[in-house]
């Protein structure tokens, strides 16, 4: 600003035409803005008001607020709107409010929005290209041909004996640290990032024994990107256009190596002799897919990696956190556990796992609280009508192809108007009961639609053995250490600021 005012001053002096036409066209500039950003108010539509230079997001930007705490702050705001027009800088954007309109944007309208508001350059991340959350159009739907297969309930079912060795390697591992203070999500990262790797590619990962293992610095890796690499991922949920002028992949280059030559050599030691157990590389292979390059192989291996253990030690994490704030659950968990479980003297499986009902009720209200992504950023690819009332009479606000539609997941599900005490943690929300109090979509922590998370059987599988195994074995507690947790702002995901200390000890 001091450099702006003496340069004008200056000018001033030695060019007064020059000063007064740089006045003149920055005032002219700063009009044409304040135009701009009446957009929404010109169409009737509510929304928090704009900076001329940031629109509506510098409180995100400039790490003031975490991402879902900025659109928690929007939807309070506006109660009775239906949706609210807000700015992500320049571009005029919509949070959608109404359940209704929720479901039409990811399931019955979903043709109109079949892409995701992430943008990223194929040379510079080809193995990200493969990934069928970051692709749209024709590479999508064959990448989710090639994959649904892979997470059906059989193949989950098949992978399960995986599952239980790799949670009983998890309880020894916790035993070791019985009386201890340790970090709910770290330990959390330990055992799936350990599952993944047995699942995915019938490999140890060695979480376990050692805290430095290389799939743990690989997967660190791949979520605390470079300097470089972090500012652009702001700007690509911000400004996605802009991230195109910066030639830094998303993905680390040793990130990319490391993988690559992982699918290499398991490529070529399955040509000779085939794995014990038919894993999900193993089923990949089998699709027999003409267009299945090694390329395309190491593209969707790292999204077996890096989905199956991040967002999945994240939920895991936070559910051990409040099973430890809340012991009177913890019991009860452990109860049922010991009901379906304790007097069966045959292995654990698949079926009994999914008998233990107020396991999947626990889960759930965990990711009502804490899903691992605040909201989905949705991008209208046809031009659509917001249909919605007002005053009584059906009115409808077209939207533009290109317009980021975002859906509030947290702050829906802690809405009051859907669940009472939403601050709660009580696990009797998703009974059969009360669920089926709720007639309005309200709950969606994996999305919904055609392109709700494909890995959401895996993921939540792979919880339910490992906080059964735990809830079996150990009580825990919060630590003395542990503060109250806050969102950590310098991430898109849901990430506690200062960790989530918790302590284990036998029962």
């Amino acid at each position: 600003m001091i450099i702006t005012v003496t340069f004008l001053i200056g000018l001033l002096y030695t060019n007064p035409l020059a000063f007064f036409a740089v006045l003149a066209a920055g005032l002219l500039v700063r009009e044409l803005l304040k135009y701009h950003f009446r957009y929404w108010e010109l169409q009737n539509v509510s929304g928090p008001k704009p900076s001329l230079i940031f629109g509506n997001i510098a409180s995100n930007i400039f790490l003031r607020q975490h991402f879902a705490e900025m659109i928690d702050e929007w939807y309070s705001k506006f109660p009775n709107a239906p949706f609210i027009g807000y700015f992500k800088i320049f571009k005029p954007s919509v949070l959608i409010r109404d359940p209704e309109m929720i479901k039409n944007v990811l399931v019955r309208d979903q043709s109109c929005f079949s892409a995701n508001d992430f943008a990223f350059d194929e040379k510079l991340d080809p193995l990200l290209a493969h990934n069928p959350f970051m692709v749209e159009g024709e590479r999508w739907k064959k990448s989710r041909q090639l994959l649904t297969p892979i997470f059906t309930g059989s193949k989950m079912k098949q992978l399960f004996p995986i599952m239980d060795e790799i949670s009983g390697k998890f309880v020894d591992f916790i035993g070791r640290q019985c009386g201890r203070e340790v970090e709910a999500k770290s330990i959390s990262a330990a055992y799936t990032t350990q599952n993944v790797a047995g699942c995915a590619f019938s490999l140890d990962a060695e979480c376990f024994e050692n805290p430095n293992s290389e799939w743990r610095v690989m997967g660190k890796k791949i979520f605390q990107p470079t300097f470089l690499a972090g500012i652009k991922f702001m700007l690509m949920l911000f400004v996605p256009y802009v991230t195109k002028l910066i030639p830094v992949p998303f993905l680390p280059r040793e990130v990319d190596r490391w993988m690559r030559n992982l699918v290499s050599t398991l490529l070529k030691e399955r040509q000779t002799k085939q794995p014990e157990r038919d894993d999900q590389l193993q089923s990949l292979l089998k699709t027999k897919s003409a267009e299945l390059t090694e390329e395309m192989i190491a593209g969707h291996s790292l999204a077996f990696f890096s989905e199956g253990f991040e967002t999945s030690s994240t939920t895991m994490g936070f559910a051990i956190l409040h099973l430890a704030e809340n012991p009177d659950v913890q019991e009860k968990l452990y109860q049922e556990i010991q009901r379906t479980i304790g007097t069966n003297d045959s292995p654990l499986t698949f079926d009994l796992v999914q008998q233990i009902d107020y396991l999947d009720w626990v889960l759930q209200e965990s990711l009502r609280i804490t899903p691992p992504a605040a909201g989905l950023q949705k991008l209208c690819t046809k031009y659509y009508c917001l249909k919605h009332e007002v005053d009584g009479k059906q009115v409808g606000t077209w939207i533009k192809p290109g317009t980021t539609v975002l859906i509030p997941i947290v702050a829906v599900h802690m809405d009051p108007k859907y669940f009472p005490e939403p601050k709660k943690f009580r696990p009797e929300r998703f009974s059969p009961e009360e669920k089926a109090q709720r007639t309005l979509p309200v709950y969606f922590p994996f999305g919904d639609g055609p392109r709700m998370c494909l890995g959401m059987r895996f993921a939540q599988i792979q919880i339910k053995v490992g906080l059964l195994k735990l809830v079996q074995n150990f009580r825990v507690r919060v630590s003395p250490t542990y503060k109250p947790w806050q969102y950590s702002r310098n991430t898109f995901l849901t990430e506690a600021k200062d960790g989530l200390q918790v302590v284990f000890e036998r029962r």
